[in-house]
């Protein structure tokens, strides 16, 4: 986290914009969404680790959709 928020100002500096605190402080809204709630927590992390750990593309993908899906649908939340 602290690394994105320092990448974020450095950004916003460097280009003179608040759009990348923005996008920082909405991507962590996101994700703090997700640990709200236990259960799709759970769900998220799982499948984010089986995502990389997949033994083949197509799994991986699956993962990967269920980890989007998630994080779309948190974002949704507090972003709206």
């Amino acid at each position: 986290m602290i690394d994105g928020q320092t990448e974020a100002m450095a950004e916003a500096i460097t280009t003179g914009s608040v759009q990348p605190i923005r996008s920082f402080v909405a991507h962590w809204a996101a994700v703090v969404e997700i640990e709200r709630h236990p259960a799709t927590a759970r769900t998220y992390h799982r499948a984010n680790y089986l995502a990389n750990h997949a033994g083949a593309v197509q799994e991986c993908r699956r993962h990967a959709a269920t980890v989007a899906e998630l994080y779309r649908a948190a974002y949704a939340v507090v972003n709206a």
